[in-house]
């Protein structure tokens, strides 16, 4: 994190002033910049910018639709409610193409076969969206980022006179190019599973697939405008990603991976379970109360964080989660209820209640959300499972303690 806030404020210096006139003479090429993906997991989608280079004064700009105000105030709340407005922002190409040479990542550029017409209709158009009363806009991750920004301007500007060859495109959902990105079987795309609903798991449109920059270059490629191609030649490579961060990319920890985490956990729960009923050992029964405990903690505030996201996020594809069925927010406070020996019986009101929703859940997903359902949800509900069938009939096992 501390290294992404740096890059950031590198890169926020390295910004032309805001008050700044650019003016741009006869002789320019227009080109997009396509930044690779990165290690971490605000670099795992990748990075647009169009290039604009005044081959008369020298003047060389690269405009990218990622930059955030830090006056603004409370960014991670507005970010996580949706509330969260990015800019356009102007750097040197130089500038531009040094953060991504110091992160060790790669950047391709394509330039484009605009006529003269054009290219000014399309640097007008993005002289006028970088005014400063034009320049922020309210993000949305799928369908308002860095990529689908110059899509949409460049398209405007050129009377939507590209003409895009879509048979490349693949019948995938948003979820399915989130998790080509991230991968699968990790905590990333663990997250993203809980959070990210069902609306992502519909087909994704031409249009909604160019919010991933290497996407919308591959759609330049196979693009043509007035007969001929968009892309003059072959992508020019720029930068190459370094083997040190292809390394950390392609590093895919498997140890402490969801599944494997929540498979000891089901086991260990189990485990736990038998010994108290078996042993009936005060020790045991103990054991399993704090471990309960522990895990409604944790389901409770990842369920603040859901249900906040279902219900007052304006983040597009976070609502109507079927995950809100089981991480209960309510869980927080029946980790510390459960200790209570004088709320026996709520206590098993609530842990039968648990154990429904896990039912309802099923019901509802895999019979009409079709939500996805990652795999490391298997052992974690079998774990949850075993809790409540323990804690529904602790009454029974406690009375055969000595």
């Amino acid at each position: 994190m501390k290294r992404f806030f740096l890059s950031l404020i590198i890169l926020a210096s390295s910004l032309l002033s805001a008050k700044a006139q650019i003016i741009f003479s006869d002789s320019t090429e227009i080109s997009l910049l396509t930044c690779d993906m990165g290690a971490e997991s605000y670099e795992r989608f990748g990075h647009t910018g169009v290039r604009i280079n005044d081959l008369k004064s020298g003047q060389d700009i690269v405009f990218h639709w990622g930059v955030y105000d830090f006056s603004e105030p409370y960014f991670v709340l507005k970010f996580i409610k949706g509330i969260t407005d990015y800019q356009i922002g102007a750097c040197y190409t130089s500038d531009f193409i040094g953060q991504y040479r110091r992160r060790g990542l790669g950047m391709s550029e394509q330039k484009l076969d605009l006529d003269s017409r054009q290219r000014a209709q399309a640097i007008a158009a993005i002289l006028d969206n970088y005014r400063p009363e034009n320049r922020r806009y309210r993000y949305s991750y799928f369908f308002d980022n860095c990529a689908t920004r110059p899509f949409d301007v460049i398209n405007a500007a050129t009377g939507n006179a590209i003409a895009y060859d879509t048979t490349w495109i693949a019948p995938v959902t948003l979820r399915d190019l989130l998790q080509e990105k991230t991968s699968t079987n990790n905590w990333l795309d663990f997250g993203i599973s809980l959070a990210v609903a069902s609306r992502s798991d519909r087909r994704a449109s031409f249009r909604e697939q160019m919010f991933l920059p290497d996407y919308l270059a591959r759609a330049y490629d196979n693009a043509s405008i007035d007969g001929h191609k968009l892309v003059k030649g072959e992508p020019v490579g720029l930068l190459v990603t370094t083997p040190e961060v292809q390394a950390l990319i392609d590093d895919q920890p498997t140890l402490l991976s969801p599944n494997v985490v929540f498979s000891v956990l089901f086991f260990v729960m189990t485990a736990m379970v038998v010994m108290a009923w078996r042993k009936k050992s005060r020790g045991w029964q103990l054991a399993v109360t704090a471990t309960s405990s522990l895990m409604l903690a944790a389901t409770g505030i990842t369920g603040c964080i859901i249900w906040f996201l279902n219900f007052f996020s304006l983040h597009p594809a976070v609502d109507q989660n079927v995950n809100c069925l089981w991480l209960l927010p309510t869980n927080v406070v029946f980790a510390a209820i459960i200790w209570q020996k004088s709320a026996k019986k709520v206590n098993r009101i609530y842990f039968f209640i648990i154990f429904a929703l896990i039912i309802a859940y099923a019901v509802v997903n895999f019979g009409w959300m079709h939500q996805y359902f990652n795999p490391a949800f298997v052992p974690l509900f079998g774990a949850i499972i075993v809790m409540c069938g323990h804690h529904i009939f602790a009454d029974r096992n406690e009375k055969k303690l000595i």
